[in-house]
């Protein structure tokens, strides 16, 4: 058995990981970049509380009313969201696994592996359904705790400092972002429509260019005031 750090493990590594297309973690190994998160050791869990906020009194203006129900959504809206839909998401969703260890690859390949035949198509079709049913109905949240779980990682936010510093980083489920990525490009158009010029990261093509262009023109204009 060859050893954990040889050469050829490194090859196979950079190899694999170039054909599952994650292109990044392949030049870290390459490089030998090391992990930028932390272990979950006592000192780190700790920092991690202490950048956590403490509980606050709620606010009933951020509570649904139990009186009332959520307006209806039409559930003829989201009937064009289907197993394509979601197999199309999960080949362009990539990222960290969550709670449950399930990464971006093993969905990709259950959603949308041929080799799998009709399981993959069912399953697609099963996740179309659950997507549509959070679109248009209510459901209660405690029924999909593990949907919405995140875990928490802390990432070093200084380098080679002698003072540990982290960034808390909240890594939620790869089913949860594949869904989420599948209703916003459904809902692409509508986003765009109710987003308007304001927000550029919304879909509009060249969005970040015309801003510059806009603020670039307000600058220069005769009646601007700037240092």
């Amino acid at each position: 058995r060859l050893p954990k750090n040889s050469a050829v493990n490194h090859q196979r590594g950079f190899v694999r990981m170039m054909l599952q297309g994650r292109v990044g973690a392949a030049l870290r190994l390459l490089n030998g970049t090391p992990s930028a998160a932390f272990d979950s050791t006592p000192e780190v869990i700790a920092l991690l509380k202490e950048k956590h906020p403490l509980a606050a009194e709620v606010s009933e203006d951020h509570l649904i009313s139990t009186t009332t129900m959520p307006p209806r959504i039409e559930p003829a809206t989201f009937l064009s969201l289907d197993a394509s839909s979601i197999t199309r998401s999960a080949a362009e969703t990539k990222g960290g696994a969550g709670p449950s260890g399930m990464s971006d690859q093993l969905w990709a390949r259950m959603l949308c592996s041929k080799n799998l035949g009709k399981a993959s198509e069912k399953l697609a079709h099963e996740v179309a359904l659950m997507t549509r049913k959070l679109c248009t109905s209510y459901v209660d949240p405690t029924s999909i705790s593990a949907l919405l779980a995140c875990k928490l990682i802390a990432l070093d936010k200084a380098p080679g400092a002698e003072q540990l510093k982290i960034r808390p980083i909240g890594v939620g489920e790869v089913l949860r972002r594949i869904v989420g990525r599948a209703v916003t490009q459904h809902l692409k158009g509508d986003i765009i429509s109710a987003a308007g010029p304001l927000q550029t990261a919304s879909g509009h093509q060249g969005g970040v260019e015309a801003a510059v262009h806009a603020m670039n023109d307000l600058f220069f204009r005769a009646d601007t005031q700037a240092a």
